[in-house]
């Protein structure tokens, strides 16, 4: 269970990025943050990924307050988070296997689990037959799956995605969203930020709409009724 309890979030030059979010979301849940531009999704996430700080509020990570950890404690609660970036973020100097290697070498894992665990990580993802390229040899999607293998070969509780499909054409886009859905089916928590309406709308879940750094709205597709709802 994830819970924000009235977090906010003020950038050091002053401006105001979340006002008073308070939320829950229990294990096993699928839930996009969406809203315009600015709205504060990707601040969330980081707040979420202990990435930043929160100005007030609390946020429990199971019966883990996130913002009175200390450094070594945040490292060992993101062994349970996986994240996916727009922009991929991968090592292009290395090679995919290499790329997906590495959260488990941080992690100080033998090189036969390694090695056992990165295979069949990129099988699901199916690039187990592109393990040895670099990642500027692959496509874009291909680039987007070789990061959602390396959040997941960790088995996480928790992935996190920043508008995964936000630099890919629709059919790629839809590929990708499928795999979500896959992943959240194994029991993995998925928390999506994402602008994409025509992939929310394909694939519904939990939404949850942000404007102006405030929760406006709070739905599921399978009720009419507004779940929560912060202004």
């Amino acid at each position: 269970m994830i819970q924000l309890f009235n977090v906010g979030k003020v950038y050091q030059n002053g401006a105001p990025a979340l006002h008073d979010i308070s939320l829950k979301i229990p294990d096993g849940d699928f839930v996009y943050i969406t809203g315009s531009s600015g709205a504060g999704k990707s601040t969330l996430l980081r707040l979420l990924y202990c990435a930043e700080k929160p100005s007030r509020g609390q946020i429990l990570m199971g019966e883990r307050n996130t913002t009175r950890l200390k450094s070594r404690n945040i490292a060992l609660l993101r062994r349970d988070i996986g994240f996916v970036f727009q922009d991929f973020k991968l090592l292009n100097n290395r090679s995919v296997f290499e790329n997906v290697a590495l959260p488990l070498q941080v992690q100080g894992l033998s090189k036969q689990e390694i090695s056992t665990q990165v295979y069949q990580m990129l099988q699901y993802v199916g690039l187990e037959y592109k393990l040895q390229r670099k990642p500027l040899e692959l496509s874009g999607g291909e680039q987007q799956r070789v990061a959602i293998a390396r959040a997941m070969v960790v088995n996480p509780r928790l992935l996190l995605a920043d508008e995964p499909t936000g630099n890919l054409d629709h059919e790629l886009a839809v590929e990708i969203m499928e795999m979500f859905t896959r992943i959240n089916e194994t029991g993995t928590t998925v928390l999506i930020a994402t602008h994409d309406k025509e992939m929310l709308e394909r694939f519904p879940h939990r939404t949850v709409v942000l404007h102006g750094g405030n929760i406006v709205s709070d739905d599921s597709p399978d009720s009419t009724d507004t779940c929560e709802e912060t202004t």
